[in-house]
């Protein structure tokens, strides 16, 4: 606590006679003001520092009230020490109505002299400290610095029920909403139907037997519609060569393209021959037999091969597992009196013995099967002295059941077999491939989790059939890869922001792709290339600056180069703070769009450039490829060309180039989203969390792989066991 120090004034009242006329006091008169020469005045003031006298009682004393006043009465405090108040603005977190609100905040800044002073610069400066805090209130509904250009439109309900849409825009830091009206896209009419105050605005878009493109408008006349060169038609649901059919004479008894799928045990009529699982009859086996099993409502049943039972005292193996009659005391007939059944158990304490049926009584009414011994102890030969019953004859394998049958005082040692437990026709099919298992204590198992647990009937390394997904292999290991379907080839372009704010999501989107080299690596359909920026370099011209970079990591190629080019990007280098990605996408676009995009006479703004320069950064999309385009940012649309570019151009660009799709991350409200429902793709909200990063990236994944119906880009199912790539992934079979 610090308290002000002030001088206590006494404040005196004379009365002074109007005849008094004052006389030169000579030397000795004490008094500094009785020589003054002066006339007789009024009554007047005078402050004295003496203290006052306890005999006037009409002296006036005024205590200062900055004398005991403290911090806790802040509003007192900065009065009367104005210069140890800082009274600051504070944004507030945010807010569920996406209001911007603040508080008035008064901070301490003084030391214990009183004085103010700067903390970590001034010695003995105490740390700033809040005295006062007001409440949240609302200082900008939009966010600052917003003007009328932030605007947007917004779905409403019209009065009769139907959808319309709403322009919201920012004026002075308050939002301002527009009335509903009834607003379509825009159409070639004369009219302005996408309620944006302009008339048969680029881009008009249209369709024609080659499908969507983007069309000139001329005084309400829609006079060309730009879009692709017809080509050979393929099996692909796409009209190739615009005759207004697709896939013509190409498709299969099952509408789909490539060859009738087999019959498959599962309920359904796979080769659409309106039958169901017929004919359907494969191999199978026991661990006593092999056999054959057929089909029957869509299981597999009736396997022929003998099924192994509880050992019986019948001198058979009934449980198949080699020994006859092991572990139990049987009871047997006259007829066993002398035969020998071989065991491995105790008393016999390592090796092959032998058992027999023994007669209890000298009639033999009474049997009972006798212990294991070895051989010897049943057939003495001539001259043999040494015989030890509890030692058997060495065999020359091991057997999985708790026993030293070699004789080398080790039980099971060393023992391994292949295992798997996915169905039998599954094995080394696609990625089906069989496991190992050990044996431990006469039981098959193996070591199971991280710890390594060993784990009976558990087989390590197994790989079984999973739900078949778009991603060049086959997952569920029937002979058919992605659904039999052949991928269309598809360069993937992602263009990822690397300013510093997106340290957590650049993170996620590299796991992510991770997790892509296993399952996409081999799928020569598809090629991927990246552009990343802003980073930061030094300038050559200027030491004291850093330019802002926008790289091409990697052009299209396979994914091994482009994820080996994508790996060596270290996220602490990411602190770059002007994000060009609309020009990214513009660069991407320059030789796909039939809309001509001008790069000739656009230059970097001071202190942007680009790795290769403008002239040189050219995509090198395959040609007759499908194209996507992935744009990972935080910020809404910037341009940092001279001249700028326009979301308007952007759009029309977008929406013209040729099988060519936009995907975004980014939010809602930043105008990416509208980009890429207008190229026919979508939105994702950017979160850092891997996971869900991967779910979305293989939703695209999807909309990749599968054929396309009406020239439309979307996901098709083609079988009721199809399941899309972005639904999660048995995590016990992944590898990470």
């Amino acid at each position: 606590m610090r308290t002000t120090g002030t001088l206590v004034i006494a404040l005196i009242t004379f009365s002074c006679a109007p005849d008094i006329v004052p006389t030169d006091p000579g030397p000795q008169d004490a008094n500094p003001i009785s020589g003054l020469d002066m006339a007789p005045a009024p009554d007047y003031r005078l402050f004295d520092v003496t203290p006052p006298r306890a005999d006037i009682p009409d002296m006036l004393i005024a205590v200062d009230p900055c004398l005991d006043v403290t911090v806790e009465d802040y509003e007192e405090y900065c009065r009367c020490i104005p210069e140890c108040c800082s009274t600051q603005e504070w944004f507030c977190p945010p807010q569920p109505d996406n209001t911007i609100q603040s508080m008035r905040v008064t901070i301490e800044i003084c030391n214990d002299d009183g004085e103010s002073c700067e903390f970590g610069i001034d010695e003995e400066c105490p740390p700033p400290r809040i005295i006062h805090r007001s409440d949240c209130e609302i200082a900008h509904e939009c966010p600052p610095g917003s003007t009328r250009d932030f605007l947007r439109w917004f779905e409403c309900q019209l009065d009769d029920g139907r959808m319309g849409r709403q322009r919201v825009l920012c004026d002075k830091g308050v939002i301002v909403h527009g009335p509903c009206t009834s607003c379509d896209p825009e159409v070639c009419d004369g009219l302005d139907n996408d309620c944006d105050n302009l008339i048969d605005e680029d881009p008009i878009l249209c369709e024609d037997e080659c499908g969507p493109g983007v069309g000139l408008c001329q005084d309400g006349m829609l006079v060309d519609c730009v879009n692709r060169e017809p080509s050979e038609d393929i099996c692909n649901f796409i009209d190739d060569d615009c005759d207004g059919e697709i896939d013509e004479g190409q498709r299969n008894a099952c509408d789909l393209c490539g060859e009738l799928p087999p019959e498959d045990c599962d309920g359904i009529d796979n080769d659409c021959d309106d039958n169901t699982d017929e004919n359907l009859i494969r191999e199978c086996e026991t661990p006593c037999d092999r056999g054959l099993e057929t089909c029957l409502d869509g299981r597999w049943a009736s396997c022929t091969a003998r099924q192994p039972v509880p050992e019986e005292c019948d001198g058979f193996d009934n449980d198949c597992d080699g020994l006859s009659d092991e572990g139990i005391n049987c009871l047997c007939t006259i007829d066993q009196v002398g035969v020998l059944f071989p065991c491995a158990e105790e008393p016999l304490v390592c090796g092959i013995g032998f058992k027999t049926c023994e007669c209890l009584d000298v009639d033999c009414e009474l049997l009972q099967m006798g212990d294991c011994q070895a051989l010897c102890a049943h057939l003495p030969q001539p001259g043999e002295m040494d015989c030890d019953p509890t030692i058997g004859r060495p065999a020359e394998d091991e057997v999985c059941n708790n026993f030293d049958e070699d004789c080398d005082e080790i039980i099971d040692e060393g023992m391994r077999q292949a295992c798997y437990t996915g169905p039998r026709n599954t094995l080394n099919v696609g990625i089906c491939i069989p496991g190992e298992q050990t044996c431990v204590e006469g039981q098959w198992g193996a070591p199971r989790g991280a710890l390594g647990v060993w784990t009976p009937d558990f087989c390590e390394g197994e790989v079984t059939p999973a739900e078949e997904v778009c991603n060049g292999a086959d997952d569920d290991c029937n002979g058919e890869v992605d659904y039999g379907v052949e991928m269309r080839p598809t360069d993937i372009l992602l263009i990822l922001d690397t300013s510093g704010s997106m340290t957590g999501e650049i993170r996620a989107v590299t796991s992510a792709l991770a997790r892509f080299g296993q399952h996409f690596a081999a799928e020569e359909a598809l090629h991927w290339g990246i552009i990343i920026g802003p980073t930061r370099t030094p300038d050559p011209e200027n030491p004291r600056s850093d330019l802002e970079v926008l790289t091409m990591v990697s052009n299209i190629a396979i994914f091994q180069q482009f994820f080996a080019a994508f790996s060596t990007l270290d996220p602490l280098d990411f602190d770059g703070g002007l994000e060009m990605h609309s020009d990214a996408l513009m660069l991407a676009l320059r030789n796909l769009s039939p809309l001509h995009v001008d790069l000739a006479d656009r230059d970097w703004r001071r202190g942007v450039v680009s790795v290769p320069p403008i002239d040189q950064f050219i995509v090198n999309w395959r040609p007759n490829a499908d194209r996507v385009i992935i744009v990972f940012t935080d910020e809404d649309e910037q341009s940092y060309m001279n001249p700028s570019f326009h979301p308007v151009e952007i759009a029309a660009a977008v929406a013209a180039a040729p099988n060519t799709t936009l995907y975004t991350f980014a939010l809602a409200f930043y105008g990416w989203d509208e980009q890429a429902i207008a190229s026919g793709g979508r939105n994702f909200n950017l979160v850092a969390n891997a996971d869900i990063m991967y779910d979305s990236l293989m939703s695209i994944l999807d909309e990749i792989c599968l054929p396309r119906a009406n020239g439309a880009q979307g996901a098709m199912i083609m079988k009721q066991e199809y399941l899309p790539a972005s639904l999660p992934y048995n995590m016990d079979a992944m590898c990470y």
